[in-house]
């Protein structure tokens, strides 16, 4: 039982580290602006919806940024 949630824990992590660099990723692939929201997606293996997400923060960050 134990040796279980000890592998369901390091699972989770694991996969939280992954969507971490997905997103990471995908943030370059924007700063760059040459792909498409769906290439973005296709590359940084996340959803059209997820990157499209990530471009809307990106973009509030730009403009608080700039003011």
């Amino acid at each position: 039982m134990r040796g279980s949630l000890i592998q369901t824990e390091a699972r989770t992590i694991l996969n939280q580290g992954r969507n971490k660099v997905k997103k990471e990723i995908a943030l370059r692939v924007l700063n760059m602006g040459k792909l498409s929201v769906g290439e973005n997606a296709k590359y940084s293996a996340l959803s059209v919806a997820e990157v499209k997400q990530l471009a809307k923060l990106h973009t509030v960050q730009e403009k608080q940024q700039l003011d």
